[in-house]
């Protein structure tokens, strides 16, 4: 007789769900998933509106990472009107983006996992958040907070505003930073750089620690990534996708993604997965560690010396939890970009050429954080959105997603320790760095419920209240 265990809340991820875990008579876990709870419907909301106002209103998605939808609008655009965007404005966007990657890396890297890292997956609820960090370990907390602040100011500086950035626009960016703001800029990606130094290796020592879990988390499936000739490229590139032994299986250009991904409704759930098109259907993954696998190189030395050995040391398989090694590699690249993009000589050069809005079919493909995201557009001859369709990375990390809550939760199960299986299975969401609504959490004292049913019928329930496990059988 299967019985089911429901997880809810999930706490520090940006939105809300909860996770079912079904268990046999025996009490293996046989199979799991994720719920998304909310209805977004924003689709919808963009008929009707102008294709041009896209990079701002859809800007407003997500209050986590606004930029990537910003940029994925207003390359759709441009991809459609086919416009060639000045030099000038390019670098702009990818200073911007660097700072936007900078911040959402350090929110999950530190605030988001780094608890579960720092103080132990199995620690007690009331010390598994930044607060518990700022009074172990101050000074590490301090500066994985700082790192965080200065991704957000350099958004704020480039983009206008640190959330919901208003500066890009179809066709190159509406303004630039002044020679002083760039200065500034400069520096803090010189600091960046310092801080990241001082903070990874501790938690490179916290990744080892937990080394058994990561075996646990393994993952087979291909990984999905933008490849700029093998070169990792947040904002261009081709799509390509990679099996587990190294190899390209497909590949294409924002505009056929249709062709090559397909969507399903997900039972109880408000979010699609997606999938692969072929017999059978394939499952992949997308984010930092994908754009890792498929790539070889950053534009950025120090990134790339440390990506040469991260693939090294995943010569042998992947795990879901090696996206955290991904991220800090990736926020050193970051760092070493915004130095170097702030500190050249940018001159007078256009920010922007005309784009005229028409009929047609507008798509575009960033790397968001989290992995692939997709804007489809339809307009029609006045420039209005007819139809709109988006693929966020969440979506098409859904099957890796549930696969991983399986994963650790079968290895959780056996040791009898309610407090370790519901973090161990959150811990196992938070890896992928889910956004699912966009939403801004309270972090360590949500109340969790754990329910065991059989025919309907609740047998046992785990609740986590007030920083206190209580079980009781009825």
């Amino acid at each position: 007789m299967i019985k089911t265990i429901t997880i809810e809340p999930i706490t520090r991820i940006e939105g809300h769900a909860r996770v079912t875990l079904d268990v046999d008579e025996k009490n293996a876990v046989v199979d799991g998933r994720l719920h998304v709870l909310e209805v977004r419907g924003f689709e919808k909301l963009l008929e009707g509106m102008e294709l041009l106002k896209m990079p701002i209103v859809t800007g407003r998605i997500c209050g986590v990472c606004p930029a990537a939808h910003h940029l994925a609008a207003a390359i759709a655009i441009e991809q459609g009107a086919k416009t060639a965007i000045p030099e000038k404005a390019a670098l702009l966007r990818e200073l911007l983006y660097a700072g936007h990657i900078l911040h959402s890396h350090a929110l999950s890297c530190f605030v988001l996992t780094g608890p579960d890292l720092i103080n132990g997956i199995n620690a007690a609820p009331a010390t598994r958040n930044i607060f518990s960090l700022l009074a172990s370990t101050p000074d590490a907390a301090k500066k994985m907070l700082r790192l965080r602040s200065i991704g957000q100011r350099i958004v704020e500086s480039v983009g206008g505003r640190g959330v919901h950035p208003v500066t890009v626009i179809a066709g190159g960016m509406a303004s630039e930073p002044t020679a002083e703001e760039m200065q500034k800029i400069a520096g803090w990606g010189v600091e960046a750089r310092a801080l990241l130094h001082e903070i990874m290796p501790l938690m490179f020592e916290a990744l080892a620690r937990i080394a058994e879990v990561r075996e646990a988390g393994r993952m087979t499936i291909p990984a999905m990534a933008l490849s700029n000739n093998g070169t990792i490229d947040f904002l261009k590139g081709t799509c390509v996708v990679m099996d587990n032994k190294g190899k390209a299986i497909d590949r294409f250009e924002a505009p056929d993604y249709a062709s090559h991904l397909i969507e399903h409704v997900a039972p109880g759930s408000y979010m699609k997965s997606v999938r692969l098109r072929g017999a059978p259907e394939k499952s992949y993954y997308v984010g930092p560690l994908a754009r890792a696998m498929v790539n070889g190189s950053f534009s950025s030395p120090e990134a790339t010396g440390l990506l040469a050995a991260f693939k090294k040391k995943c010569a042998d398989g992947v795990s879901t939890i090696d996206n955290i090694e991904a991220r800090l590699i990736e926020m050193v690249h970051c760092a070493e970009r915004i130095e170097t993009i702030a500190s050249m000589p940018h001159g007078n050069g256009a920010l922007s050429v005309p784009v005229i809005p028409s009929a047609g079919h507008f798509i575009g493909m960033v790397e968001a954080p989290r992995g692939i995201l997709i804007h489809d557009y339809t307009a029609d001859g006045n420039g209005l959105i007819t139809a709109a369709n988006l693929i966020v990375a969440t979506q098409n990390n859904y099957d890796a997603i549930n696969g991983n809550i399986i994963r650790l939760a079968q290895y959780f199960q056996p040791k009898n320790d309610n407090n370790a299986l519901m973090n161990g299975v959150e811990f196992a969401l938070r890896c992928f760095d889910p956004c699912l609504a966009c939403a801004t959490h309270a972090m360590g004292k949500m109340p969790l419920t754990i329910e065991v049913r059989r025919n309907g019928r609740v047998i046992t329930t785990i609740s986590r209240e007030a920083n206190n496990d209580h079980c009781h059988t009825c």
